[in-house]
């Protein structure tokens, strides 16, 4: 498939997204929407990828909604083909990542505002460059949080902490961030890629059947009461068990190897 307004590759088992309408600061537009969607899609079916990066091209992640299609949208499209517009676009970006089962990393390569910034949240974890700015500065524009920032961003960093970013508008550099819990890492810019690969590259080699199963039922835990999440857990493991990667993985601890996982 070829794709207009991203970049889209795969390489030792880990796939990459770049966001690539860097004269835009990669703001959401064009054909971006429905590339990211078509590309985690890719993703979900190839059996030779364990892991996904997403990035931005230039100076920013993903500096948020294009600013002029916002204002025409605003004026010239009517409430019930806005919201049809954000539910079946907007939101399946996000529902795409988050249903994914392999880990998405999102690398912050700069700015990340707004809906670039939720785009990120949404992503299970995050590396920074020390050089990034991240804000969910909606209101600002008199808007609220749409890309499920109202949704991922408490849960990240608190309650109050979600809430002084979304009241004032603020924009926090990547080491704040970091101290919020915001992002996982902040690293030197010259050290993001490594960083970012580094972290892929080790994930992608583990069993792909239990990471599937521990992103699902994690994050399906954040709602749920003790004992739904133990019985989650005690279905997941009895299919583990009878998989062929959880006897690789014994025969490789008894044999003081690396496992190597494959799906089965």
């Amino acid at each position: 498939m070829r794709y207009e307004d991203i970049i889209f590759r795969k390489e030792n088992r880990v796939a990459t997204i770049v966001l690539n309408r860097p004269d835009s600061l990669n703001a959401l537009g064009g054909s971006m929407r429905e590339d990211i969607i078509n590309a985690i899609q890719d993703v979900r079916g190839d059996k030779n990828i364990g892991a996904l990066v997403i990035t931005g091209a230039g100076r920013a992640f993903c500096a948020g909604g294009n600013i002029k299609e916002m204002e025409k949208m605003s004026v010239e499209v009517p409430l019930v083909e806005r919201r049809a517009f954000v539910r079946s676009v907007s939101h399946r970006i996000i529902t795409e990542i988050r249903n994914l089962e392999k880990p998405v990393i999102a690398s912050i390569n700069g700015h990340a505002i707004g809906a670039g910034c939720n785009i990120a949240l949404a992503c299970d974890m995050r590396i920074a460059s020390d050089n990034a700015k991240l804000g969910v500065s909606f209101i600002n524009m008199g808007l609220v949080s749409d890309y499920g920032g109202l949704y991922f961003l408490p849960k990240l960093v608190g309650t109050a902490n979600a809430l002084e970013l979304y009241f004032t508008g603020d924009v926090i550099d990547a080491k704040e961030a970091e101290r919020i819990g915001m992002v996982n890492k902040a690293v030197p810019p010259e050290e993001l890629e490594k960083a970012t690969y580094d972290l892929a590259g080790k994930i992608a080699k583990k069993a792909p059947i239990a990471l599937g199963m521990i992103k699902e039922i994690l994050y399906k835990g954040l709602n749920m009461d003790l004992a739904s999440e133990l019985d989650l857990e005690a279905n997941a493991q009895s299919i583990c068990l009878k998989t062929e990667d959880h006897r690789e993985g014994v025969r490789a601890f008894l044999e003081k190897r690396e496992p190597l996982f494959k799906g089965l």
